[in-house]
C-alpha cells in the first residue's frame, strides 16, 4: 500500500515539475471550462456506469449462486466501488468492495469474485477490441506508430489471455505452471475454473460485450464532451485509440490510478490538443470521478446493507 502510495505522489510531482511553466494557461483553461457541458459530460459517464451496472447483473446471474442481485444493488454496488476507488489500490480497488459484498450475500466467495473479474475483463476487452478493429483497417491513417504498436501489444496480450482462458488444452499449461506453485495450487485450480467456467455461456458473454460497446461508447463521449467544455476537442477516433492505452496504464500500482491517468492523458492526447489543454481534461476527468464517488459515499452511508468494515475490505485484497 505504502509504494502504491509513493508511486502515486511521485508520478504526481513529476507531472506537476514538468507543467510548471504551463499553470497560468491550465488555470485559465479551467477558469473558462463550459460548466453546462462538463455537466452534461458527467451525466453522460453517469450512463456508461448505468449500463455497465446491467452488465455487471448479467454477469452475477449467470453464475450458479443461490442469490442474484437486482439492478439497483448492482448500480448501487457500481457506485460505491467508485467511493472505495479513493481507498484501495489501483483503479479496481471498487472490485474488490463488489467482490466482498457478492460473497457475504451470497456465501460462495470465489464465484462471486470471478463473476466482478469477468465484468472488467469485459470492460477492457471491449476498449481494447474496438481499437484494434479501428487500427487494423485504418492503419496509418489514425494513429502514430507508437499508439498502433501499443494497441497489437495489448490485443495480442489479450488474445493470449482470452486463449487460455478458454482452451481446455491450456489446462494442461496451467498444470505445468502449478507445479511451481504448489503451496497454493488447489486455490488457483478454484480460481482458474471459475472464470474459464464462463466459455459455457456463450449467448450471455455475447449480450454482455453489446452493452459493454454502448457503456464505453459513452465514456469515451464523456472525454471528449470534456474536452470540448474547455474548446478543445477531441476527434472521437483519437479517443478511441487512445483510452484503451490510459486505462491498461491506471491499472497499475497506483492509488485510483492517480498520476498514471493524468500522465497519460497529456502524453498520448498532448499531441493533438496541447499539453496544457490535455492536463486541464485530466482535471476535468479527475473530478467526474470525483463526484462519482461521492454519490456513491452517499449511496453507502444511506445503504446500511452494504456496511462492510474497511480492514476486512483490504484483507480480502489481500487474499485474492
Amino acid at each position: 500500500m505504502a509504494l502504491r502510495i509513493f508511486i502515486s505522489a511521485f508520478l504526481i510531482i513529476i507531472l506537476l515539475y514538468i507543467m510548471r511553466t504551463n499553470y497560468p494557461a491550465i488555470i485559465m483553461t479551467l477558469k473558462g471550462a463550459n460548466p453546462y457541458i462538463f455537466c452534461l459530460a458527467l451525466f453522460v459517464f453517469i450512463g456508461a456506469i448505468t449500463l455497465a451496472s446491467l452488465r455487471l447483473k448479467i454477469i452475477i446471474g449467470s453464475q450458479d449462486i443461490s442469490i442474484n442481485i437486482n439492478f439497483l444493488e448492482a448500480l448501487s454496488l457500481t457506485f460505491i466501488g467508485y467511493f472505495f476507488n479513493n481507498f484501495l489500490p489501483t483503479t479496481i480497488g471498487g472490485d474488490v468492495v463488489k467482490g466482498y459484498y457478492l460473497a457475504k450475500k451470497t456465501g460462495e466467495t470465489l464465484h462471486s469474485f470471478a463473476s466482478v473479474f469477468v465484468d472488467r475483463v469485459i470492460g477492457l476487452l471491449t476498449m481494447i477490441i474496438m481499437a484494434f478493429v479501428i487500427v487494423t483497417f485504418a492503419g496509418r491513417a489514425v494513429a502514430d506508430n507508437m499508439v498502433r504498436w501499443l494497441i497489437y501489444i495489448i490485443m495480442a496480450f489479450s488474445a493470449a489471455m482470452i486463449l487460455f482462458m478458454t482452451n481446455k488444452k491450456a489446462t494442461k499449461i496451467f498444470s505445468v505452471v502449478l507445479f511451481f506453485l504448489r503451496p497454493i495450487e488447489e486455490k488457483l485450480k478454484r480460481i482458474y475454473n471459475a472464470i474459464s467456467g464462463y466459455r459455457h455461456h456463450k449467448a450471455l458473454i455475447f449480450q454482455s460485450f453489446f452493452i459493454s460497446i454502448i457503456s464505453q461508447l459513452l465514456f469515451f463521449m464523456c472525454l471528449g464532451t470534456l474536452a470540448m467544455s474547455i474548446g478543445s476537442p477531441i476527434p472521437i477516433i483519437d479517443i478511441l485509440l487512445r483510452m484503451p492505452i490510459i486505462s491498461i496504464l491506471s491499472l497499475l500500482p497506483s492509488i485510483n490510478g492517480l498520476g498514471l491517468r493524468e500522465g497519460s492523458t497529456v502524453v498520448f492526447f498532448g499531441p493533438i490538443i496541447g499539453k496544457e489543454n490535455a492536463f486541464a481534461v485530466s482535471i476535468l476527468w479527475l473530478l467526474v470521478l470525483f463526484v462519482t464517488s461521492i454519490i456513491g459515499g452517499v449511496i453507502y452511508g444511506l445503504s446500511p446493507q452494504f456496511k462492510i468494515k474497511f480492514k476486512e475490505i483490504a484483507k480480502e485484497e489481500v487474499l485474492i
